[in-house]
């Protein structure tokens, strides 16, 4: 006898004979990221990558990544501000420094001797609950020497570290302090030289919650994320070490895309070998709607290439959204490109479902007790999750026994049941 827990998810394209395949795949090579949430002593790291259309605030990506902190609750931050909790500040010769460069493809800052950075949080004046406090940098020839400061519960600037930020050649570095829980703000000054700063990080390190982090910039491309030596994002995405990387970007399908997102593969590989790797398949630009300037498909086409070839999760955004006309006249669209607020939604509830994202943190138990000729089933639910309750005699043929949406309660069922064989399972769909 046999209890088996999974769930279903609806294709989100029908495929006609020698047409191209779009459809969403490879949603079981998500098994580590899901290992990594049923985990409660611990955050899960969650990395949001791309150009715009994996911005901090209003992207599918950010609707996901905002659906996961419902969920689980927030447990710190890292990179690109995201919810206003990690702002910029500047005093002296310090600057925002705009990528992308060799140095990093994204934004990040420069101080020079007596300039300051600090990051502080719009909801709390003295920072971010956390234990765990960090920062990135890249060590370069025209680099010298920097502190990282603390401030508890809004109190004064405790010098923690003395940092080195010269190299010969451009090198990643990631270091951290381990502190009491609490609310703490962290900040950089500048000693001497330039000192080339890619970011902070707050985190509670137990219990817990999504530590969110968005390495997003407005108009990058591939070729820009890999003019940045390997010496310098292996070890800065290796002291972030995601759970799971969402990747969104829109670029053109070519041939350099595809050794670019190769290239991109290997370093994700090499860096962090637990993460997970979820791409997405971009929805169609207004560009689209004159096939001599379409792009959208050819892009869509490498990118789920990519994702069978190495084994990743590939979620269809396009077909689902019809096409960019569609889009407009729903409201969903700020401009020939990009989703506004209201689309980003649409997307990450689509992408949210269509991954099975919808289950998480959801109990998946399926109880199995004999009782002579009669079988108890029970499990716990959830609200929002559809319930079916399956039995086979051969793993092939499915029937239903019981389906319903789930109340939050436990739910027991009876069945008649003749040994030695028979199977079950409990499947959950969104509801």
């Amino acid at each position: 006898m046999s209890g088996f827990l999974g769930f279903s998810l609806a294709a989100s394209l029908i495929v006609t004979a020698g047409a191209d395949d779009f459809s969403t795949t490879n949603r079981n090579c998500l098994s580590r990221f899901w290992l990594a949430a049923a985990q409660t002593n611990r955050p899960i790291t969650v990395l949001s990558f791309g150009d715009s259309m994996a911005d901090s605030y209003q992207s599918a990506s950010f609707a996901v990544i905002s659906f996961m902190v419902a969920r689980f609750g927030i447990t710190g931050y890292s990179f690109n501000n995201y919810g206003n909790e990690t702002l910029p500040n500047f005093t002296n010769s310090a600057y925002n420094y705009a990528g992308p460069s060799p140095y990093w493809f994204n934004d990040a800052y420069q101080i020079y001797g007596g300039g300051g950075l600090w990051w502080e949080s719009q909801s709390n004046p003295n920072g971010v609950y956390s234990d765990k406090l960090g920062v990135f940098w890249v060590s370069q020839p025209d680099g010298g020497s920097f502190t990282f400061s603390v401030s508890t519960a809004g109190g004064p600037w405790t010098t923690m570290l003395t940092l080195n930020s010269y190299s010969p050649t451009l090198i990643g570095n990631f270091t951290n302090v381990v502190v009491a829980p609490d609310f703490h703000r962290v900040r950089v000054d500048g000693i001497a030289g330039m000192s080339f700063i890619v970011g902070p990080q707050l985190m509670l390190q137990h219990g817990g919650g999504v530590h969110v982090a968005f390495m997003d910039k407005g108009g990058l491309d591939l070729g820009s994320v890999t003019n940045v030596p390997l010496a310098v994002r292996e070890p800065i995405l290796a002291g972030l070490a995601p759970d799971l990387l969402i990747w969104a970007m829109k670029e053109d399908g070519s041939v350099s895309t595809s050794n670019r997102l190769i290239e991109c593969e290997n370093w994700w590989s090499n860096a962090v070998p637990a993460c997970d790797v979820l791409y997405i398949g971009t929805p169609y630009v207004a560009a689209d709607t004159n096939p001599a300037t379409a792009v959208t498909m050819s892009q869509n086409r490498l990118v789920r290439q990519t994702a069978v070839t190495y084994h990743r999760a590939y979620c269809d955004l396009m077909t689902p959204s019809v096409s960019w006309p569609w889009m407009n006249s729903q409201g969903y669209m700020l401009d020939d490109v990009h989703e506004n607020y209201a689309g980003g939604q649409f997307l990450g509830h689509m992408m949210w479902n269509d991954m099975g994202f919808f289950a998480l943190g959801a109990p998946q138990t399926l109880a199995l007790q004999i009782m002579g000729q009669t079988l108890q089933l029970q499990f716990p639910t959830s609200t929002g999750i559809w319930y079916t309750l399956q039995t086979s005699a051969n793993l092939v043929n499915w029937q239903t026994i019981t389906s319903a949406a789930g109340t939050g309660q436990n739910t027991s069922t009876n069945v008649s049941f003749v040994p030695p064989t028979g199977f079950f399972r409990l499947q959950l769909d969104p509801n």
